[in-house]
This record gives C-alpha cells, structure tokens and sequence, in this order.
C-alpha cells in the first residue's frame, strides 16, 4: 500500500509542472541592454485554439486531463498572444493525491518573444504562485515565487527567445520536420534556461478518441549535461499529425515509475471576435 500511494504521490506531480526547486543550469549568454528584438515566427499560435489531452498510466487508467487554450489581444504597450494550460487530476489519481496547476505565457505578437510565464496551482497541499518576467531593455529574467522567496533569482536573458516547454513543442508543430530531421529551441523552466533538440524519428498512424491520424513522431532532448526533469531519466516523445493544421495528438513522459501517455480528445477553434468599434456621436450619418 505504501508503495502504491507513493507511485500515486509521483504520477500526480507529473500532471503539475516542475516543482520550486531550481535545476542547475548554464548561464546564458547575455542580451546587451536596448538590443534589438531578435524575430521568431509566432505563426505557431493559432488564437482562438483549444485542445485537450487525457493523460493515463497502465493499470491505473485515467491520471489527469490537460487543456491547453490560445488568445490575441491588444495592449497598451502592443499586441499579445496569450497562451493557457490548465492541468486537473482525476480518476484514482485525485482521490489520493489531487493536483490542479495552471501555467500562463504571455509573448509579444510582433516578435514572438516571451514577455512573462506564470505558474499557480496546488499538488496535494503544496502550493504554488511564480512568475517569469522577461525585461529586455536591461537584458534579464525577474523570477519570483510568491510563496517560496528563497528563490527569487535575477538573472541574464539569452540572445534567443525562450519558452515554456509546452509552448516549444506547440511550436514544433509548424516545423514540419521529416523522419531524420532535427531542429533546436531554447526553453526555460522558472530561471533557468536550457537548449532541446527536436528530431524526426518516424512516421506513425496514432489512434486517438478525437480520430485516427498519421503522425510525424518526435523526440526532444536536452542538448549538454542534462538538468531537471532530464536529469533524472525522464523522457518525452510527442506526435504531431501531418496536413494543413498539424496537432499534438499524443504525449508520452517516461520517468522512472513507467510512462505517462496523454492523448488527443477534442479541439476546437473559435473565430476571434473582431474589433469593437467606438460609438458614433449623436447625429454623425
């Protein structure tokens, strides 16, 4: 029994993201201060998108789900893409050990840079509040943890941008990449920043309940001493369906307790709303 719930215990963490302990990582190489925008291609986020994955694990059936949603907005300082992923227990996995965690990035709609990523959510009773910000005009990261200070860290900005994780692999749905083929991104976790390497295994058809796809199957991995989540034997191998709207159909996440696999179950796409238009003042034609 003991045994079982701490499996339960590591299962569930995984639903949430990386916990508050910061990874050991590289520095990065520093922005200069006022540098230019440095162009990303933001053509990966599709506003007004909406997907959902169910996440299991052998026996125990259902672990969890993970909805993931897009937003374009407008701001005083310029458009901003808007990118939710909001991650629930169920099953046996919520009756023992319930996580809720919702991550929120934010990034600049004419570069494609991240301007802030935030985390808040609970696993078991351990809470968690932390925000990413990117501050390019002095070239650093801010990094608080509203609930855990002691990491608090200010450090340098890479000269390349740098996403959540999940952002990343959304991204690599665009790239197209054919078996053999690989292509790197630069991610960060709270404030360290660390470098994946995307590569194109295979082709494979991946059954799902939201339909059968023929899938490119990928294979991110960190590139240098492995940190974190890496660092302990953990895995990740993604599909992303061929044709004009390639998706994430399936997730696997291998640790050291066996494999997480999370399938497609729905998307949607909403058209966004067009621009309110100022009122006319009285007697305007």
């Amino acid at each position: 029994m003991r045994r079982c719930s701490l499996l339960l215990v590591l299962l569930a963490s995984l639903v949430a993201r990386a916990g508050d302990e910061p990874a050991t990582a590289s520095a990065p190489t520093p922005e200069p201060a006022g540098a230019p925008p440095v162009a990303a291609p933001v053509g990966f986020i599709r506003p007004g998108e909406s997907f959902e994955l169910r996440m299991s694990y052998g026996l125990l059936g259902t672990a969890g789900t993970t909805r993931i949603e897009t937003a374009a907005e407008d701001s005083a300082a310029g458009p901003r893409l808007r990118v939710r992923v909001a991650a629930q227990s169920s099953g046996i996995v919520d009756t023992f050990y319930t996580v809720v965690n919702n991550s929120e990035s934010v990034l600049d709609a004419t570069t494609g840079r991240p301007l802030t990523v935030s985390i808040k959510g609970k696993s078991g009773s351990r809470l968690t509040e932390k925000t990413t910000t990117f501050d390019y005009e002095k070239g650093q990261a801010v990094h608080v943890n509203t609930i855990r200070p002691r990491h608090n860290a200010i450090v340098a900005l890479p000269a390349e941008p740098a996403y959540d994780i999940m952002v990343a692999l959304m991204q690599a749905r665009d790239w197209h990449l054919r078996p053999g083929e690989s292509r790197r991104v630069l991610c960060v976790n709270d404030e360290d920043f660390f470098t994946i390497e995307v590569t194109a295994l295979r082709e494979e058809r991946v059954k799902t309940p939201a339909g059968t796809f023929d899938a490119v199957l990928l294979e991110p991995k960190q590139v240098g001493p492995p940190t974190g989540f890496f660092k302990k034997g953990g895995a990740i191998k993604v599909w992303i369906s061929k044709g004009d709207r390639p998706q994430i159909v399936r997730l696997d996440t291998k640790t050291k307790i066996g494999t997480i696999v999370a399938v497609l179950t729905k998307e949607e796409m909403t058209t966004p709303a067009p621009p309110q238009q100022p009122p006319s003042p009285p007697g305007a034609p």
